[in-house]
C-alpha cells in the first residue's frame, strides 16, 4: 500500500468528522498528486486529526496517520539503500 492509498484510507476514516475530507479525497483519487502535495496533505490531516474533539476518532485516525509516516520511513530508507548499492555497483564497475 502506496502513500495515496493510505491517505485514502484515512480520508475516508475523517469523512463523518470533517466535512472537507471528502473533498480531498476525490482531488486524491482523481488527481495525480507528487509526494511532496501528497506530504502536505498528510500534514492537513493531522492538524484535523488534532482538532477533533472526539477522542476515540482521535486515536483511531492518529493509528492510520502512524502507519503513514511509518511507511514514509521505510520508503525513505529503501532510497537511501538503493542509491548505496547503486555506489557500490559503480565502483565495481570501473574497477573492471
Amino acid at each position: 500500500m502506496d502513500k495515496k492509498e493510505y491517505l485514502q484510507k484515512i480520508l475516508t476514516q475523517l469523512e463523518p468528522i470533517r466535512d472537507l475530507a471528502k473533498w480531498l479525497k476525490i482531488l486524491v483519487d482523481e488527481w495525480n498528486l507528487g509526494d511532496d502535495i501528497l506530504d502536505i496533505l498528510i500534514n492537513a490531516v493531522q492538524w484535523a486529526i488534532n482538532t477533533t474533539k472526539s477522542e476515540l476518532d482521535k486515536q483511531k485516525l492518529q493509528k492510520w496517520l502512524d502507519a503513514l509516516n511509518k511507511m514514509k520511513e521505510m520508503e525513505e530508507e529503501s532510497k537511501m539503500q538503493d542509491e548505496k548499492d547503486l555506489e557500490e555497483l559503480d565502483e565495481m564497475l570501473e574497477n573492471i
